[in-house]
Parts: C-alpha cells; structure tokens; sequence
C-alpha cells in the first residue's frame, strides 16, 4: 500500500504542530482579508494560529471581514454546511473526544450529534437536510492502516441524531464522504486497492464505484467534492509518491480529469470546494505557510484569497439563500 496517501490525511495533526510560536495578532484574518467582489460568496474555514488548536471562521470573500465562529479553545475542524446554509457540522474536541456537533451559525448554538466512541469527524449533509454522513472508528477497521492510526469507514445518521447505521462494510479506510445534489450518491477516498483512490457509491453501500487508479503509481486521491450540478468532482490528487498534491476535476464516469492547479513553489494544493454558481473552486496552498486560493474549474484566473498568519485549510463554501 502507498505510504504517500496518508500524507494529506495527516496534514491536521501537522498543522497544530507548527501553529506553535510567537503571538501574532491578527493571525486567521482578525483584522481583515483583501476584499475580492469579484468572487463574492462566504467560505468557512480552518485556522490553526498561537493560541488555538484549530477554530473555524467564516470569510465574506467579497468584503474580506473575517468572523471567528468557534472561540472556545477545542479543535474544531472539518466544516460542513447545511444546505440552507444555516448550520455548520464540524469535527470537535471541546466534550474531550473528537465528535460531530451542529452549530447554529446566527445564534452560535451548538449541540452534539455523536455518542463518542471512537473518532467520528468529515461530515457531509444530505441535500434535503435529513441526514449527515461522517467517517468514523466507532467499530474498529479490520485492514491495515495508512498511515498507522487512522482507522476509519463512513457512517449516515439522522441530522436529528437518530437511525445511524454503518454505509461500508469493506476491510478498508474509508474517509472524506461528500453526498451528491442529487441526494443519491455518495463521494469518497478509500485504501481499498492498495492507494486511497476516489469512488462513488449508492446510498445502500453496495458496489463502490472506482474513478480514479493509483495502486501502481504510488500516487493518492482523496477529499471528493461535488459541483452544484452533480456532474463533475474536485479532488486532491499525486500522481506519484514523489509529488505533492495538486487539484483536479473529473467526470463523474471517471473520464477526463483536469489538473487545475499547478505551483511549482508550493508544498501541496488540496481541499477543493465548488462556489454555489460553479464559476470558483476554493482550495488551500502549502508554501510559505497555508492560505486560500480560488480558481476557475478550468485552472484559470486564481485568486489569493488570505494572505493574514496562521495556517488556513478546508475552505467551504456557504449555500446560497
């Protein structure tokens, strides 16, 4: 199995490492972020700076205000909106175990929607708002990890918190769900055949769909996400274990995959998110530190969206009302 798929899957424990060091004020866009009306639209994200294990903020790209959602001092991490884009699901610490919560984004309320075994984190909401798919370890994985800890397959509850039920009963990692528009299909990297590759399957779970092939290049494919028509999928991708990650898109039959970034100065480029009109693509950049870039799906026109300290992943854009 590929040791370099576990890079990425293990990017946030690397993060909290280097947020250690000197205070820096305005760390995670505190005192704002260049506007950009160009773009438009609102993004949560992830930032690890002095002082936090990981707080999730909400970046209005057009007016560049910044507003810290989580300042409770847990990690929080792994951010999803509700399709009505009120509530955000995300991964926290804060009851001391790593579990799903829903936040209520204008009132700040936030309540816990898994029981705390295991870890339970990534989740995903169904489009008509029902449910929430998650990775988790509640039951324990049979395969090998890779990287060694990370043990993890998908599971769908009620948004309510009730009817969970376990989607994947491979002897497999699998991680990183996102559910289609259309409410029918689920997105998803998995070590299945010897290098986390990207599938899809049905809501039963049954006969996973493979779309990309990395068992005999020593390259990855992980953290699907859909555009708003269900067409196409954004991923991280390497082609081989020397490289870092790039984005890409591809069909949802697999066919024609497009890489649309390629820095030659950065680290790695991951974390990719459509916009609500489909004219942008999100995505986080390792260089000198770790900001949010936007891009056209076609890899034109990319935008610097942060430029402010802290180390800033899994932008997400918010739903349109």
């Amino acid at each position: 199995m590929s040791r370099r798929g576990g890079i990425l899957l293990a990017v946030l424990a690397a993060v909290q490492i280097q947020a250690c060091g000197a205070p820096q004020p305005a760390a995670c866009g505190a005192g704002g972020e260049q506007p950009h009306p160009e773009v438009g639209g609102q993004l949560v994200f992830v930032c690890y700076a002095p002082q936090n294990h990981g707080n999730l903020y909400l970046l209005d790209v057009a007016t560049g205000h910044v507003r810290d959602l989580t300042p409770d001092g847990a990690w929080n991490v792994d951010p999803s909106w509700s399709p009505d884009g009120t509530r955000i699901a995300f991964q926290s610490t804060r009851d001391g175990r790593d579990n799903v919560y829903v936040m209520n984004v204008q009132s700040g309320v936030v309540t816990r929607l898994t029981d705390g075994r295991g870890f339970n984190g990534f989740p995903t909401w169904s489009p008509d708002g029902r449910y929430i798919a998650y990775e988790s370890s509640r039951d324990g994985i049979t395969s090998t990890p890779d990287p060694p800890g990370y043990y993890r397959t998908i599971y769908v509850i009620g948004a309510d918190g009730s009817g969970l039920h376990r989607l994947l009963r491979a002897t497999a990692v699998d991680s990183g769900p996102a559910w289609s528009p259309s409410g029918d299909l689920i997105a998803f990297s998995s070590d299945r055949e010897r290098a986390y590759d990207i599938y899809v399957v049905g809501l039963d779970g049954a006969d996973p769909r493979q779309l990309t092939h990395h068992a005999m290049d020593g390259g990855f494919g992980t953290y699907p996400r859909w555009s708003p028509d269900g067409t196409r999928l954004a991923f991280n991708d390497a082609n081989s274990a020397g490289t870092g990650s790039e984005v890409y898109v591809v069909m949802l039959d697999g066919s024609a995959p497009v890489q649309i970034t390629n820095d030659p100065h950065s680290i790695w480029e991951a974390w990719p998110d459509w916009s609500p009109d489909s004219r942008w693509i999100a995505f986080a950049r390792a260089g000198e530190g770790q900001q949010l870039f936007a891009v056209h799906p076609d890899g034109t026109g990319q935008v610097q969206l942060t430029t402010s300290a802290g180390d800033k992943i899994l932008p997400r854009w918010r739903p349109s009302p």
